[in-house]
């Protein structure tokens, strides 16, 4: 409140300072203004994080199944107890929660050691869903996802884990490769024990006696077993 910093002295030299405190806001707003159109024009130019594949999605899920079906020639209903088709479109399809539910587990599995080519993996089964011919010749057309695609269908076979990257140096060597049984429940829901109408050891949920008939051949189109098929559904 000093007479030397009263209303009337400071507007009597104001004019100065005025325009200069008026350049500088201008100056603040036109940055702020610059600033928010170049972070508009980066945030364009930046991809998006890639989709990351999720199991609790029914077209992921019927996309992976697809997929296993193609790999493995054997029929989706197989590989998912309680899937209900939706005979319009596969995708839309319900893969059901089955008490095992092993494929989830197969798919968590994989997502979490090759998220990307995973990915590209389950696009190219969205993509070409009526066709096994198509899916393997897109899915052998790059050894990335060539390899994970072999990993995958003896993951479903055997109930074990054979690392991409171990196959590919495998092919031209012959050596033994490497695996891990990926769980308990995986070890029990190989399907090669039910194509071959057997069962691992400490295992059985076969009748008593099963032993003593003669085994059917899967590949029978009349067979009540129905496992191995050309066609995906």
């Amino acid at each position: 409140m000093s007479p030397h910093h009263g209303r009337n002295r400071m507007a009597t030299g104001a004019t100065h300072h005025e325009q200069g405190g008026e350049v500088s806001r201008r100056a603040m707003l036109a940055g702020a203004a610059a600033t928010t159109a170049v972070a508009a024009v980066g945030a364009s130019e930046i991809p998006a994080y890639a989709h990351t594949a999720d199991p609790n999605s029914h077209q992921d899920m019927m996309a992976f199944l697809v997929l296993s079906a193609a790999l493995t020639g054997i029929q989706v209903i197989n590989l998912a107890p309680e899937f209900l088709a939706d005979k319009d479109d596969v995708l839309n399809s319900d893969p059901g929660v089955d008490p095992f539910n092993i494929k989830k587990d197969y798919f968590t599995l994989i997502n979490a050691g090759d998220a990307a080519t995973f990915e590209r993996l389950l696009q190219i089964a969205k993509d070409r869903p009526k066709s096994s011919t198509d899916i393997i010749a897109a899915v052998n057309a790059d050894d990335d996802t060539k390899f994970l695609a072999r990993s995958i269908a003896l993951l479903w076979l055997l109930g074990s884990w054979y690392k991409p990257k171990d196959l590919k140096k495998a092919v031209p060597s012959g050596d033994l490769i490497p695996s891990q049984v990926v769980s308990a429940k995986a070890y029990t829901q190989g399907l090669v024990w039910q194509i071959a109408q057997a069962h691992p050891m400490g295992y059985s949920n076969l009748q008593f006696g099963y032993w003593s008939r003669e085994p059917v051949d899967p590949n029978v189109k009349s067979s009540p077993l129905g496992f191995i098929t050309e066609t995906i559904p």
